[in-house]
């Protein structure tokens, strides 16, 4: 059995550990280490729209496969997703049970069962969803999950001051201010809103009325700027820090 690893002192150690982290990705690293211990091995950390501007250009960060943000684009799951409405409305981290049992202050609707069918399937139907409040109504977000989570009440605590220093170091290495974030063109956003909608380099070439070449240009453009390795990767990335619009 591998060791409970939010046993004091050691867990404090983490906390250190986060502070001599050069990267946002070196953050993450650090966290799963731990929490892959308790069986929670992937993670997504970021930001939230804030009530002055529903479209935020903030941060997400995680290591989800493509394969599910792939998952997730195709299949909208965007639309019936019900954690970040839980993460708007919740101060206490809840885990994934929780939330579909309505202890978020709302029960999700069965528009959501497949988006949970799908994490499962996964290997990623469980954990810890912890919200994180800021200044000016900025509220983020830190996710960890697995194919199963038995937390005790010390494991969950242990958990929140985790996800909340690990939230805060990434923010501080992304080198921004909550809130702020990477500057899209006009032709960037439209294209990766049209790829959003499953349009190929073709029909957005179409769309647009310039070249495929011009279109593969602002497409990678973007992707730089999202720190993105693939297109998927970009643009879960921008629906997640709200780029897009509706």
């Amino acid at each position: 059995m591998l060791e409970d690893p939010t046993q004091l002192p050691d867990a404090l150690s983490l906390l250190d550990e986060f502070q001599r982290c050069r990267t946002p990705q070196e953050v993450g690293a650090a966290l799963v280490a731990r929490t892959t211990r308790l069986g929670l091995g992937t993670y997504a950390i970021g930001g939230m729209p804030t009530p002055s501007d529903p479209n935020p250009t903030s941060f997400t960060i995680h290591n989800w496969p493509d394969s599910w943000q792939q998952t997730y684009l195709s299949r909208g799951f965007g639309a019936v997703d019900p954690v970040p409405r839980a993460v708007m409305v919740c101060a206490m981290p809840l885990t994934v049970a929780e939330l579909r049992a309505g202890k978020a202050g709302f029960l999700p609707g069965p528009e959501s069962d497949e988006y949970f069918a799908a994490a499962e399937a996964m290997g990623r139907g469980a954990g810890l969803i912890v919200p994180i409040a800021g200044p000016h109504g900025y509220h983020g977000i830190v996710v960890m999950v697995g194919a199963s989570a038995e937390l005790t009440p010390h494991q969950r605590a242990v958990l929140h001051l985790w996800a909340i220093y690990a939230h805060d170091r990434m923010l501080t290495l992304f080198g921004r201010e909550q809130g702020e974030g990477p500057q899209l063109t006009e032709r960037e956003v439209a294209v990766l809103r049209l790829a959003r909608n499953g349009e190929g380099d073709e029909a957005v070439a179409q769309a647009m009325g310039i070249s495929v070449r011009t279109v593969r240009f602002h497409f990678e453009n973007a992707r730089k700027k999202l720190g993105a390795k693939t297109r998927a990767e970009a643009l879960v990335t921008a629906v997640g820090m709200h780029l897009l619009g509706q």
